[in-house]
């Protein structure tokens, strides 16, 4: 039974009713710390919680864990932003675990109220909901915490959380490298962040800002490069912008500047005199840095703006010891040539650059264990080390492989402990998974794109052919990038790839470049149900994500605010096994995401073609699968088709289907089909709009 200590109660803003709550919390808890704090445009009493031993093996609470409680009779968005808000408060701040907290309220509905709010946002706390009515009729009850401790700790997939981190709470490793770019912007030095796809880059950069804002080392601005208000811009537009938002950070009014080549230096330099002169440093950080460089894509503008922007960056650095700069990419190329078409390159010899390759090791463990805790699930050392081993301490691919794990263990009761042999079996699942083999592909992509010749060395190592690899390596030039990603790694002089899972995809991928023979592999029949209901409950949580980063990016939206429809149907779909259980299927994902993005664009007064121009033209990976799932719908139900629409059917039944296919498990592949692009097209749409 646990205490509340003698300081707690001397604090006299605490109330009766405050102690009353609190000690409800004795049964597993001792109260270290309580206040009463106005923050947020509201007021909450928040305490400081010790879990006793049996909370920390049984739930994963290891650190001290916070308590807020509001007595408001409803409970509003602005109780959530102030409990947020007092992670970041003394004595809070770094003390209590910061990926859950309990939250008290005098509002009976919390718990349908949260979810409901949880899942119209992206939130990667755990968040124990409780009224304050209930804990009072429960205060006899030792159990009652613990079986809303059990109830919420093992329901929220923190390893799903696939977003560049903006706070500190699923932030891991990367300090040895964070101390040296605060230790180089301290001294104005320009710096270079580059590596594979999704490795954290852009994580760690918001890190590298929150810490310059934390320490006061100046004003940092962060440009997203790919973003198109930013990409779209000509290079002295682009530079106005930035002269604008340093103006408004040192408070000068009224500040005026034209888009002219001329003018617009001018104003930057007299920006930067005024920032000197108060000894303020401006730290300049642009991510994407492929997306305003000589070699966009997009905006071919840039090809020549590249060089005219760059260059008066660095000239003024030249006169201002007070500006840096932090670049990030994928391709390093933009720092590594000379000059490009003849002309100098700018940045080349002025940027110091780093490659982030994937966490280590023990940093692998620490987010392994941090988060899997908290859900219930106990990796041993030997698991861990495989995990690692497989995916060499990638970020998102071990979140990935581990949110895959959680899910494929959903029946579980919790918490148990995961063996390095129930891994092993698992991974042959998640690993077969094309929405997760897709991202293999995903983060070597540059490197097949830029350096086709160090491609073709991963493509020997990754068929076996070690003894060509190494007599090839004796150049280093054909193996530089693969060294710098980290994709090799070397063991008593024998070469291997550090992604085991890229190898065999890169192993694949030839064999279907060199025609070998490939069949598309099904489900086992005795799997079939369990798999459909994990990949449907993906589907709507992946969806549902994907249509807050599009809310949030002010994106044509899917379905508008009450999102797609009978989502609670979804998983009972039936596994298809003929034409019945298939119409039945392939109706239910018509209605709840075709025909309802069909109808919302008839609510905001579209015409009928919202579907086939909008969401096309928006979000064209999506687009394919409903087109897909229409057309299979309209088979169905016999609805009489047009040449153009009988042309479109053949076409989606020869891509999915293969003439070996038993007839008995035709509409099973064609199901399987369906819901993997969904998936694999819903991650792709969420990293084109990250």
């Amino acid at each position: 039974m646990g205490n509340i200590r003698q300081e707690v109660f001397d604090n006299v803003k605490l109330t009766q009713k405050d102690f009353e709550i609190a000690k409800s919390f004795c049964a597993g808890f001792d109260v270290n710390y309580g206040d009463v704090i106005n923050i947020a445009n509201t007021t909450v009493t928040a305490f400081i919680l010790k879990p006793e031993e049996f909370i920390s093996d049984g739930f994963g609470l290891e650190k001290e864990t916070l308590l807020v409680i509001s007595y408001f009779d409803s409970i509003e968005s602005r109780t959530i932003q102030a409990a947020e808000k007092v992670f970041e408060k003394y004595p809070y701040k770094n003390r209590v675990d910061n990926l859950c907290y309990f939250l008290v309220s005098n509002d009976q509905n919390i718990e349908s109220w949260l979810k409901k709010y949880y899942d119209m946002s992206i939130n990667s706390k755990i968040v124990f909901p409780f009224s304050t009515i209930e804990l009072i009729d429960n205060k006899n009850n030792q159990w009652f915490i613990r079986e809303r401790l059990r109830k919420y700790s093992f329901d929220k997939d923190l390893f799903g959380y696939t977003l560049p981190l903006q706070d500190d709470r699923s932030f891991f490793g990367r300090q040895q490298i964070l101390g040296r770019y605060i230790d180089a912007i301290k001294r104005c030095q320009n710096r270079g962040i580059f590596g594979l796809r999704k490795t954290g880059k852009t994580s760690l950069l918001f890190k590298i800002k929150r810490t310059i804002e934390e320490q006061h080392l100046g004003q940092v601005l962060f440009f997203d490069c790919k973003h198109p208000k930013i990409r779209s811009q000509r290079w002295f537009e682009l530079l106005n912008s930035i002269s604008k938002i340093i103006a408004a950070r040192l408070g000068i009014k009224n500040f005026l500047t034209d888009n002219e080549p001329e003018k617009s230096m001018s104003s930057f330099q007299y920006i930067m005199t005024l920032a000197s002169k108060r000894k303020i440093k401006i730290i300049l950080i642009f991510d994407e840095i492929e997306y305003i460089s000589y070699f966009s894509k997009q905006n071919k503008h840039w090809k020549d703006d590249y060089f005219e922007f760059w260059q008066t960056l660095w000239s003024e650095q030249s006169t201002f010891a007070n500006l840096c700069f932090i670049i990030c990419g994928v391709n390093a190329y933009v720092t590594e040539k000379d000059s490009i078409d003849g002309i100098q390159n700018p940045l080349f010899g002025i940027i110091q650059s780093e490659y982030l390759v994937g966490l280590s090791l023990e940093e692998t463990s620490q987010m392994i264990k941090t988060l899997g805790r908290r859900m219930g699930l106990k990796f041993a050392y030997d698991c861990i080390q495989f995990l690692y081993e497989q995916y060499g301490g990638h970020p998102l691919l071990t979140r990935m492989a581990c949110s895959w794990i959680n899910r494929y263990l959903t029946d579980e009761s919790r918490p148990l402990t995961l063996s390095k042999q129930q891994v092993q079996e698992m991974q042959k699942g998640f690993d077969s998974d094309p929405a997760f083999y897709s991202y293999f592909g995903h983060v070597i992509s540059e490197i097949r794109e830029f350096y086709p010749d160090e491609y073709e060395m991963l493509e020997l190592l990754a068929t076996g052919q070690t003894s060509d690899f190494m007599e090839l390596s004796t150049s280093n030039e054909f193996i530089q990038h693969l060294n710098s990603y980290g994709l090799i790694s070397w063991k008593n002089g024998i070469p291997s790839i550090s992604l085991p899972v890229a190898g065999r995809y890169i192993a694949i991928e030839l064999a279907k470049k060199e025609g070998r023979k490939s069949i598309y592999k099904l489900i086992d029949e005795k799997d079939r149900l369990n798999w459909l209901k994990v990949r449907i409950g993906i589907i709507i949580e992946s969806m549902r994500n994907l249509e807050s980063n599009i809310r949030s990016c002010k994106k044509p939206e899917l379905y508008g605010v009450n999102s797609f429809p009978e989502a609670e149907k979804l998983i009972n779909v039936p596994v298809a096994e003929d034409s019945q259980t298939f119409s039945i299927f392939i109706n239910m994902f018509y209605k709840c995401f075709v025909e309802a993005t069909i109808n919302y664009g008839k609510t905001i007064q579209c015409d009928d073609h919202y579907l086939d121009k909008t969401i096309k033209s928006c979000y064209p990976l999506l687009y394919k699968v409903f087109d897909k799932i229409r057309e299979y719908r309209n088979e169905q139900d016999h609805i009489l088709l047009t040449s153009y629409h009988k042309q479109k059917l053949d076409d989606y039944l020869s891509e999915d289907l293969e003439s070996s296919l038993e007839n008995k498990d035709k509409f099973f592949c064609l199901q399987q089909k369906i819901i993997i692009e969904f998936i694999t097209s819903i991650y792709g749409e969420s990293i084109g709009i990250e």
